[in-house]
C-alpha cells in the first residue's frame, strides 16, 4: 500500500512539474535549432557530404576503446605494471563484450522485450548473451595460454570454465553479470528518455507544420479575396468610365506582378509591403469620387525591417470600404510607423458602415485575425475605437526577431 502511495506521489509530482519540464525542453529545442541554423549559415556554399548516422556513434565507441592506451603508454604506468598481450586481452575482451551487449540491448532487446512487456524473454536474452560472452572469453584466453599439444578436447575437458587454471573464477561471472545489469538499466532508461524526447520533437514539428499549413492556406486566400474585390471595382467602372477602367487594369496587372513574386515569402521588407498597400489604395481610389480624401503617412526608421506580407491589407480594405457614404466628407487616412522593433498600423476613416449581407463571410477580417494569431502570437495589440463620425483601428506589432 505504501509503495502505491509513493508511486502516486511521484506521479503527482511529475504532473505538477510537467509545464516546467516542457518549458525547459522547448528552450533546449530552440537553442539547438539556433545552433544548427548558425552552423548551416556558416557552411553555406560549401560542398555537402552525406554521412551515415552510425559514424558518430562509431567514433564515440572508438574513443572509449582507445582511451586506456593513454594510460598504457604512460612511462609511470609501465614501470609499475606489466604490459603484455594477456593483460591487454584481459581488459579489452570484457570491454568489447560489454559494448556488444549494450548494442544488442539498444537495438533489439529493450525495444522488442521491455516495451512489449516481455520481461522474462528480456532476462533470458541477456543471460544467453552473458553465457556467449563468457564462452568467447574462454576461447580467447585458451588461444593465448595453450601449449602445443592442447587441442579441442583439452579445451572442453580441462580448460573451459575451469577454476583449476586460475583464469576463471566465480568473481568473473558475478562482476561481468553486474556490469551487464548496469548496462541493461542504462539502456532501458536511455530508451525511455529518448522515446520521450523524440515524441516531444515530433509533436512540436507536427504543430509547427500545422501552423505553417494554416498560414499558407490563409495567405493563398488573400490573393483571391483581394482580386475578387478589385475586379468588381473595375467591372463597375467599365460602363461608367472605360478609360479609367483600362488604367485600373494596367495598375492591377502591375500590382499582381509584385504580389506574385513577393507575398509568397514568409517575410518581406516593410517598404515593399507598404508599396503594395499604396498600389491597392490607388486602385480603390479610381472608382471613388475626386473629393474622396485618401492619405498615406509613412515613417520607416528601417525600410528593410521584415514583416509578414499583406498583414495590414484588411485594415486598408475596410477603411476604404466603410468610409464611403452620402453624408459629410469621406476619407481614409492610413499611417504606417516603424521604430526599432515596433510597427504601428493605424487606419482612420469616416464611419459609414454597411449592412452585413447574409452571403458575406467576412473573410478579410477573419483571415486577418487568424494570421495575426499564428504569426505574431503574444507580440501584437489590436485596438478599435469608434464614434458616430470616425472609425479608427490600430495594430501594433512587437517583433524583436525581424529587424533586418
Amino acid at each position: 500500500m505504501s509503495g502505491k502511495k509513493k508511486q502516486n506521489a511521484l506521479y503527482r509530482f511529475l504532473q505538477n512539474k510537467r509545464d516546467v519540464f516542457q518549458s525547459l525542453q522547448e528552450i533546449d529545442f530552440e537553442r539547438s535549432e539556433k545552433r544548427l541554423k548558425s552552423l548551416m549559415d556558416s557552411e553555406e556554399g560549401k560542398r555537402d557530404y552525406p554521412i551515415p548516422t552510425f559514424v558518430p556513434i562509431l567514433l564515440v565507441w572508438l574513443f572509449i576503446m582507445l582511451f586506456p592506451l593513454a594510460m598504457i603508454v604512460d612511462p609511470g604506468y609501465m614501470l609499475n605494471h606489466e604490459v603484455n598481450v594477456r593483460s591487454l586481452v584481459s581488459y579489452y575482451v570484457p570491454l568489447v563484450m560489454t559494448i556488444l551487449i549494450f548494442l544488442l540491448n539498444q537495438k533489439y532487446f529493450v525495444p522488442r522485450c521491455i516495451f512489449n512487456r516481455r520481461y522474462i524473454l528480456y532476462f533470458v536474452c541477456n543471460s544467453f548473451a552473458i553465457g556467449i560472452a563468457l564462452f568467447l572469453r574462454e576461447i580467447i584466453f585458451f588461444l593465448i595460454d595453450r601449449s602445443p599439444g592442447d587441442g579441442i578436447a583439452f579445451f572442453f575437458n580441462n580448460y573451459c570454465f575451469s577454476f583449476a587454471k586460475g583464469h576463471f573464477t566465480g568473481w568473473t561471472v558475478l562482476s561481468f553479470a553486474f556490469f551487464v545489469a548496469l548496462v541493461c538499466i542504462i539502456c532501458v532508461v536511455y530508451h525511455i528518455i529518448l522515446r520521450q524526447i523524440v515524441k516531444a520533437f515530433i509533436q512540436r514539428e507536427q504543430k509547427r507544420s500545422k501552423i505553417q499549413y494554416e498560414l499558407d492556406f490563409l495567405k493563398n486566400q488573400l490573393s483571391p479575396h483581394f482580386l475578387f474585390n478589385t475586379l468588381n471595382n473595375i467591372s463597375a467602372l467599365i460602363s461608367i468610365d472605360p478609360k479609367r477602367a483600362e488604367s485600373s487594369m494596367t495598375q492591377l496587372s502591375s500590382l499582381l506582378r509584385v504580389t506574385l513574386y513577393q507575398t509568397s515569402d514568409e517575410f518581406i521588407p516593410i517598404q515593399e509591403d507598404v508599396k503594395i498597400l499604396q498600389k491597392y489604395a490607388d486602385l480603390e481610389k479610381l472608382r471613388l469620387d475626386e473629393s474622396y480624401d485618401l492619405q498615406f503617412n509613412i515613417q520607416l526608421e528601417n525600410p528593410d525591417f521584415m514583416i509578414a506580407p499583406l498583414i495590414a491589407m484588411p485594415l486598408v480594405e475596410n477603411a476604404i470600404k466603410h468610409s464611403v457614404g452620402v453624408k459629410g466628407k469621406n476619407f481614409a487616412h492610413i499611417s504606417v510607423t516603424q521604430n526599432g522593433s515596433d510597427v504601428v498600423f493605424v487606419a482612420e476613416n469616416s464611419n459609414n458602415p454597411r449592412k452585413s449581407s447574409p452571403k458575406s463571410s467576412g473573410l478579410g477580417l477573419a483571415t486577418f485575425q487568424k494570421r495575426l494569431e499564428l504569426t505574431y502570437m503574444g507580440r501584437y495589440e489590436y485596438k478599435v475605437e469608434q464614434n458616430s463620425d470616425i472609425y479608427r483601428c490600430t495594430l501594433t506589432i512587437h517583433d524583436f526577431s525581424k529587424k533586418t
